[in-house]
Order: C-alpha cells, then structure tokens, then sequence
C-alpha cells in the first residue's frame, strides 16, 4: 500500500476515485458518511464512493509540507544527534515517522507489540490463542492501532 493511501484523508481534501464507474475521476472530499466518502467531482457532479476507492492525490500544499520535513530532518534540524532527546519530543507523528523510516526503524507494530499491548489491556487474556487472523480481529475489537504511538517512535528514536 502506497503512503498516499495510507495518509488520513479530511474533507477539502483533492482525491482520485480508483474503482466503480467514476474510477480515475479526480474531485474534492466534500463530506463524510458511514462507510463512504462523498466526493464532488470537477465538473460539479457530487458521487459516494467506499473508503478504499479513494486516494490522495499530491498538492503542491502537501508537497512543499513533505519537502520541508524531509530537508528538516536530512539537514539535522530534527535530528537528536545533537544531545536534544527535546527535539524529538516536539516533532510531530508525520516528522517522527520520516525520521524513523529514513533510519530504518519500522512504524508498524509488530506481532510482541500486539501481545503485549492486548495482555496490558486484558490481564486474563490467553495469548497462545492469539495466532493469524484470530490475533488481528482481537486487534480490531480492542482499537488497537497497527502503527506504533508517538511516544513508541521517540522512545525507539531515542535509544
């Protein structure tokens, strides 16, 4: 799955369709619903479309966001080579991730991460019956997300 289908999506926000009968059609977020976006195309026309049929197309605001991010953390401005653990701290999610990703520490929980986080949540829980599928439905019922925490890339940045 590409980064840009991954981004949280808002309204106002510029998408492309990518399946049903307005697939490739590019339109603008206009309001969210249960299971659907609504999103009204170019020429005026406004469609439902499911969640997974919509993806983000880049902007030249959100570019110039990632630029800038990027050449923060490739010039050392967000680096914590510099003794400041605080600098981390005030980075944001999307900063702490590039940075992670750019040293090579992943973003997305791991299987122990999962243990570990349903046997904090759920002491009596029987782990060993927690393989495959099974694990990420208990995942799913408990809200747990598959990226680490904020807190979880600082800490893993800062060691």
């Amino acid at each position: 799955m590409s980064s840009k289908n991954r981004q949280q999506k808002k309204i106002g926000d510029r998408v492309m369709i990518t399946g049903g009968p307005y697939r490739d059609q590019i339109g603008t977020l206009s309001a969210k619903e249960r299971r659907s976006w609504v999103v009204e195309l170019d020429d005026g026309i406004q469609v439902k479309v499911t969640f997974p049929m919509v993806v983000l197309i880049e902007t030249d605001q959100n570019e110039n966001a990632r630029n800038q991010t990027s050449e923060a953390i490739t010039s050392g401005e967000a680096d914590d080579t510099t003794g400041n653990s605080n600098e981390i701290k005030d980075m944001t999610v999307k900063q702490l991730q590039e940075l992670a990703k750019q040293r090579g520490i992943g973003i997305a929980r791991t299987k122990s991460d999962f243990l570990r986080i349903i046997k904090e949540k759920n002491h009596d829980e029987d782990l060993d019956q927690l393989t495959g599928k099974t694990l990420f439905n208990r995942v799913s019922e408990l809200h747990i997300s598959r990226l680490r925490s904020k807190a979880e890339i600082v800490s893993l940045l800062s060691q």
